[in-house]
């Protein structure tokens, strides 16, 4: 179950699409965790930058971000968050030449594909990640 959170602004046809949205990233958290809860958030620059810092030591913007949480002793606890910078998404949406959207569907795949225990700490995991982020999007 992923649920979608908007802590800033975004477009309408962005905002129609939350389950499109909510889709992509429970393809990528896969079959064996699509019933663990998961929170998926469009934030601003200052938001993601912030928690960059904090948790992550880096004091810059990204485009998402991915916490994976332990198992909760509280049955349907929240099992993940993917924080999704929105403007970082926006300048990447119109170099790579795609609309805003399609891009916030990429990051949301790709953020659950981190809770769902895939990196790209290496040029060949993130090819892997690329390669399986394509073929869960191909699915929507």
């Amino acid at each position: 179950m992923v649920n979608v959170f908007f802590e800033t602004e975004v477009p309408a046809d962005v905002k129609k699409a939350s389950a499109q949205l909510a889709r992509a990233a429970a393809l990528g958290l896969g079959a064996r965790n699509a019933r663990k809860p998961v929170n998926l958030v469009f934030t601003g620059g200052p938001g993601i930058k912030k928690l960059n810092r904090r948790f992550l030591g880096k004091d810059r913007l990204t485009d998402v971000i991915a916490f994976n949480f332990p198992p909760s002793p509280v049955p349907g606890a929240d099992w993940g968050e993917v924080y999704v910078c929105v403007p970082v998404a926006a300048r990447q949406a119109r170099e790579m030449g795609h609309s805003l959207l399609t891009e916030l569907l990429v990051l949301a795949a790709h953020g659950s594909l981190h809770l769902a225990g895939m990196d790209d700490h290496t040029p060949a995991e993130r090819r892997a990640m690329n390669v399986r982020t394509a073929a869960l999007l191909k699915k929507l």
